[in-house]
């Protein structure tokens, strides 16, 4: 017996609503549209699902697309700022995969360093033991938020399979002079007694971690000589590969500085032995035809030294002759430099400096094309492995030593016979020896005496294992490609695997790690590139940065301590404490236990679900803005469920009542182009930005606009027969699919249960298939879309052209159109200084013009035109 329900007027089978209608193979959905959406609904809805979101059967015969996300410390519990990176590359990866493409999609552990030593040593755990648990905890986490990663490329920077590869190319490092141990006077931490880079102490010098105040101590590390190849990482950021850095480029920059001057290691003559001396001059002729040094007072090889000026010797390795080395400090010495090399003879600035030195210099006319020889300096120090590279006077090496136990070990040997020996590459790894209990305060190598007693595998003496483990920064600056290659036993990572799938398409992280991550691993990747292992230098194409999680802090006014909202009351338009009346300051700042401002993503997931929380993260914000987190979002995402939810209800009902129409034909008509015209617009504009600008936020609200528009003033019969509504509808659930796959996957499966059904022949959707594996709607090939000319910044025209020929449109023909327009022609007779062409195919077009008029140009128009 067949029963039905009454909904308005109308009477409705049951069984289109109750039950699922299977459709080929696919999967049935719970049948739960007669209930309105709630959070137990979708928690069933995202079990039902959870193993079908999380596929990833690859495609065959198409490219691939890699987007990575920077993998995670293991702190053992996700924060909000871990849901937001991950929820965006989720959406990118998911979107990618519908576009057609075999996505690259992994996750791993930054497992290695500070924190997890101290938290281990705090709760009287060791460390392997308390940051394995936290990778357990995590993964589970990761795995309950449904994102699709490639846990089958899963990889660990403590494991020794993977550190194993980071000593590997240490060792290259050091094989080519790119690796070296020096004194150096460095930030000392007291209490975590370690060593910290200047990016590590506030601007009151303390600590970074612990808030101690820093102390300044010389200790011999080891350096990685960055410094070595800045000219070509400057010169990089000019490529056309990089896009969509925008101020990232700058940043990178900034930290890089301009390359207008060149070092050469000279050798220093202290007692009975030479120390290497790094000399940076503007002037590279000056390597050759130099006549003295002016050295500071701190520098660091006068350490602890008592020698007076006329014993110090300099051996410059171009000329091979020895010069004498002045202790001053009235030398105006370049910027972060305590080194300067002077001559006389071809300077008179240099000339002034000897005399008010009291240094006798006989001075003679030389006449020199210093363009020529400072060709030949640098031509010379390169030859002779010396030197010779351009580089800014600020930019220093890379200090990778760390005085604690959690970390990569250096595979170095120090033998009193032959110095510094690297361990042999088939005696990698050399394991860090895992300790069995945990020894009160801080834990070095140095105290493993076991571990670090060895025999020299050079002449066998009696020797000891480097006790120094590496920065972090190290073990993260290539992990980008061992993803690629995780379980190679032979060598870090096969060529042949990179092939096709570098540099990354995508990078997605905070913007704190712009700086010093970004560039360590711009050097690694060109340092790999120069051994020819890699296709490419540059290791990212596309950077998506993203702000951080804010959270509204309480303050109290006058002690500056931190109250729990719960202590918090709101009188008038003041907030005070409480207990005491006392005011209170509301502000938003990242969010911290201490600051009692964050919030748990486990009360979210079993709140809202995985779904609902994704989209709560992703909506209204774009990626690089700091998002203020806030259950005020909460009521638009849950109405625009409630709204979806209905959509197919209605869908569901409509097409299960064979319902006729007194409606005209022309009137049919006109609400069929209304949704033609809604389906393509917000089709060209959600795909703009999910795909190029990656402000996913906005590309969310054009899937919002497009279900108001199939909900508002669309007569029943149109719902009930129209084959525009069905193509709409289906578009819009697929392009929600990498937002929210769980619910996208029930609303598809709901939608195919509906009979009656009069788009089955329409060739851009797949029928037999889950909304997961359909392809991203496209662009009618006669719709009109946006063809923009700016110029001088300002908007002149708004062409429209079929989709089809504005993709063969290129930068000539372009102009060739907008100069026929009278809007564009009257604004450009000043001429045309140059212009820019920009191309989204299934989206818009936009075309720049600079004329010679000058106008007075938005600052945003100014940052473009100094980009391009």
């Amino acid at each position: 017996m067949i029963t039905y329900l009454k909904i308005g007027r109308i009477l409705v089978n049951c069984r289109h609503l109750h039950n699922s209608k299977t459709i080929g193979n696919l999967k049935n959905s719970l049948g739960l549209w007669h209930l309105d959406i709630n959070t137990e609904i979708k928690l069933k809805i995202e079990d039902h699902w959870s193993q079908d979101v999380v596929s990833t059967p690859k495609l065959k015969d198409v490219d691939t697309y890699y987007v990575l996300p920077m993998f995670p410390y293991p702190s053992g519990n996700l924060h909000m700022g871990h849901v937001r990176v991950y929820s965006i590359s989720d959406t990118i990866a998911r979107f990618y995969k519908l576009s057609g493409k075999n996505v690259i999609h992994p996750i791993g552990w930054d497992a290695f360093g500070l924190p997890a030593e101290n938290a281990a040593i705090e709760r009287n755990i060791l460390p392997h033991q308390w940051t394995q648990t936290n990778i357990d905890s995590m993964k589970q986490q990761l795995k309950n938020l449904s994102y699709n990663f490639d846990w089958n490329r899963e990889l660990s920077t403590c494991d020794p399979k993977y550190y194993k590869w980071t000593q590997y190319i240490f060792l290259k490092l050091f094989e080519k002079g790119l690796a070296y141990q020096c004194k150096a006077k460095v930030n000392w931490d007291p209490v975590d007694k370690t060593v910290l880079a200047d990016e590590q102490v506030d601007e009151f010098g303390c600590s970074w971690r612990s808030g101690a105040k820093v102390e300044s101590k010389v200790l011999t590390q080891w350096f990685i000589k960055t410094t070595k190849f800045a000219q070509k990482l400057y010169d990089g950021l000019q490529s056309e590969s990089l896009e969509d850095w925008k101020d990232i480029i700058n940043l990178q920059r900034h930290w890089i500085g301009e390359c207008n001057g060149v070092i050469v290691t000279f050798q220093m003559k202290l007692g009975n032995e030479y120390k290497s001396l790094d000399i940076w001059t503007s002037d590279p002729y000056k390597f050759i035809h130099g006549e003295f040094i002016g050295i500071s007072k701190s520098n660091i090889l006068l350490h602890g030294l008592k020698l007076d000026n006329s014993n110090l010797k300099c051996l410059n390795p171009l000329t091979n002759m020895e010069i004498p080395v002045y202790v001053t400090d009235n030398v105006n010495f370049a910027p972060e430099r305590d080194v300067y090399l002077a001559s006389p003879a071809t300077d008179d600035e240099d000339y002034k400096l000897a005399r008010e030195l009291g240094i006798y210099v006989n001075k003679r006319d030389i006449i020199l094309d210093k363009e020529k020889e400072n060709q030949h300096a640098i031509d010379l120090a390169q030859r002779k492995c010396v030197g010779g590279h351009y580089v800014s006077s600020k930019l220093k090496d890379w200090l990778i030593s760390r005085q604690r136990y959690w970390g990569t070990p250096i595979p170095i040997i120090h033998c009193r016979e032959c110095g510094p020996v690297p361990v042999p590459y088939e005696d990698l790894p050399v394991e860090l020896p895992l300790v069995e209990a945990v020894e009160p305060g801080v834990q070095t190598l140095a105290n493993i005496h076991d571990w670090v007693n060895c025999k020299c595998p050079k002449c066998g003496s009696n020797a000891t294992r480097e006790t120094d483990t590496m920065d972090t920064f190290v073990d993260s600056s290539w992990y980008y490609y061992r993803f690629l290659d995780p379980n190679n036993n032979e060598k870090p990572f096969d060529k042949n695997h990179l092939s096709g799938k570098t540099p990354v398409n995508v990078y997605v992280g905070g913007k704190e790690h712009a700086v010093l991550h970004l560039y360590y691993a711009r050097f690694m990747s060109y340092f790999l590139h120069s051994l020819g292992w890699t296709p490419s230098e540059e290791p990212f194409k596309k950077l998506v940065v993203q702000g951080m999680v804010m959270g509204q802090s309480y303050k109290v006014k006058s002690s500056g301590k931190y109250l729990h909202p719960n202590y918090v009351e709101k009188v008038g338009k003041a907030y005070k404490e409480k207990n005491t009346g006392e005011a209170v300051l509301v502000q938003w700042e990242k969010m911290s236990k201490s600051k009692y401002n964050g919030e748990n993503p486990e009360r979210l997931l079993s709140s809202y679900g995985s779904d609902t929380t994704k989209l709560l993260m992703l909506a209204d914000v774009p990626p690089e803005t700091s998002r203020r987190w806030s259950d005020a979002t909460l009521p638009g995402v849950l109405n625009w469920q409630h709204r979806l939810w209905l959509t197919i209800r209605d869908f569901l009902k409509h097409r299960s009542s064979n319902l006729g129409t007194n409606m005209t034909d022309d009137d049919f008509k006109k609400h069929e182009a209304k949704i033609y015209d809604a389906r393509n617009y917000y089709t060209a504009t959600a795909t703009y930005h999910f795909k190029y600008t990656h402000k996913l936020s906005v590309g969310i609200s054009r899937l919002q606009s497009l279900t108001t528009a199939l909900r508002n003033n669309v007569p029943p019969e149109v719902i009930a027969h129209s084959k525009e509504f069905e193509l709409a509808l289906a578009s819009l659930i697929i392009m929600l699919s990498p937002v929210t796959p769980h619910f996208s996957s029930e609303l598809w499966s709901g939608f195919l249960s509906a009979p009656n059904r009069v788009g089955l022949d329409l060739p851009s959707i797949d029928w037999e298939k889950s909304v997961l594996d359909q392809r991203w709607p496209k662009v009618d090939d006669h719709y009109n879309l946006s063809f923009l000319c700016k110029v001088d910044g300002a908007d002149r025209c708004d062409m429209k052209i079929k989709s089809i020929d504005l993709k063969n449109i290129n930068q000539e023909t372009a102009l060739n159109m907008m100069m026929n327009e009278e809007s564009v022609a009257k604004w450009t007779k000043s001429g045309i200084r140059r212009t820019k062409f920009e191309s989204y195919p299934g989206c818009r077009a936009i075309l720049y013009i600079f004329t010679h008029r000058q106008p007075k140009i938005k600052k945003d128009d100014k940052k473009l035109e100094a980009t391009n």
